[in-house]
């Protein structure tokens, strides 16, 4: 009977030491097959543009990851693209990008059946003159750029871009690393239009800006560390990303300068191409949902062109609405400029290198 009993218990323990082992193998297997069936969505954007949590919850619901790459400013994105780089799903140009690439037929028409949630975009952000009817692109965020200071630093009043020049703030400036920004700023500054074309209008821009670099600290799409260090002073930058350091540090101000400056759209694209196009849309759909568009607007403080957040948003300045009360007659969208952005590229060369 013991033998009997040794022998059953041996058969058992065989028995069971095989089912762990198919157990094991069979969810080997299926870890090793996850990956195949777990599809990446590609997104080119600004640096930390889309909040973590919306991603991992987009990610958690489409069994898929998101690998997101980022670009300094429009002309880097520009340049990638027109240079031949694909891969992309989703890609985060401005306006003026967004015509550029519609006339280099990089981005495709989109299919609005798929994206139910358009509807909750404002008529201010579908009828735009650089996408008339968003055929190409959707406005995911827009804001204007202007001036951010520490006030336990910067005592006086700021209004206008004088406040750059003057001695007190010597190597205490950053400035956006940003041709049509920067230079759009100097020509504000001068009376003119941040399009032009005219050479002379540009070469006064360009000497401008001479004139101010020994007092800049560093050229940077994102100085909010160097502020909050106290390395920098004073910030030309977006509305958003003074907003997120106002949000915590109330001794922060933000302007747009009286001259004038950059209002913006910033738009959702798919580029030709796109491996993921299905998913691409799901992307941007969901990101168009109100409690998703509320999460983002909250913690980018970029406002929004979702009309279905006016009665969830606190803050007036982040609502869609808000645009209707910006002084349009002193900020202008950036153009496309075609073959004369090779002056601005020639001028923002000159005053980066000298």
């Amino acid at each position: 009977m013991k033998k009997f009993l040794s022998f059953a218990f041996v058969v058992l323990l065989a028995g069971a030491w095989g089912f762990l082992k198919f157990k094991t193998a069979k969810n080997e297997m299926e870890s090793a097959a996850a990956p195949e069936n777990r599809r990446t969505l590609h997104v080119y954007a600004m640096s930390d543009y889309f909040p973590s949590e919306v991603i991992k919850e987009f990610e958690t619901a489409n069994n898929c990851e998101v690998k997101y790459d980022n670009f300094s400013n429009n002309e880097e994105l520009l340049a990638k693209l027109q240079a031949g780089a694909r891969g992309y799903d989703i890609i985060v140009p401005s306006d003026y990008a967004v015509r550029a690439l519609i006339e280099s037929k990089l981005i495709k028409p989109l299919d609005h059946a798929k994206l139910p949630n358009f509807k909750n975009l404002g008529r201010d952000f579908t009828e735009v003159p650089y996408d008339p009817g968003s055929k190409h692109s959707v406005a995911y965020t827009w804001g204007t750029s202007g001036l951010v200071y520490n006030t336990k630093f910067v005592k006086e009043p700021v209004e206008s871009w004088d406040v750059l020049f003057k001695k007190e703030y010597v190597r205490k400036i950053a400035l956006l690393d940003d041709s049509r920004e920067v230079l759009g700023a100097m020509l504000r500054k001068l009376g003119y239009s941040t399009n032009t074309v005219n050479m002379d209008e540009l070469k006064a821009a360009k000497e401008l800006l001479l004139k101010l670099k020994p007092s800049v600290r560093l050229f940077s799409s994102d100085p909010k560390q160097h502020l909050l260090s106290g390395d920098v002073w004073i910030a030309h930058t977006y509305s958003g990303d003074a907003q997120q350091i106002i949000k915590d540090h109330p001794e922060y101000k933000y302007i747009t300068p009286k001259e004038g400056g950059v209002i913006f759209i910033d738009a959702m694209a798919i580029p030709e191409g796109a491996p993921n196009e299905d998913l691409a849309y799901k992307f941007i759909n969901n990101i168009l949902q109100p409690e998703v568009g509320l999460k983002i607007t909250e913690e980018l403080r970029y406002s929004s062109p979702n009309t279905a957040l006016e009665s969830l948003l606190k803050d007036e300045t982040l609502k869609a609405s808000s645009i209707r009360k910006v002084q349009l007659g002193k900020l202008e969208f950036l153009k496309d400029l075609g073959a004369e952005t090779e002056k601005w590229d020639r001028a923002w060369s000159e005053a980066k290198t000298k």
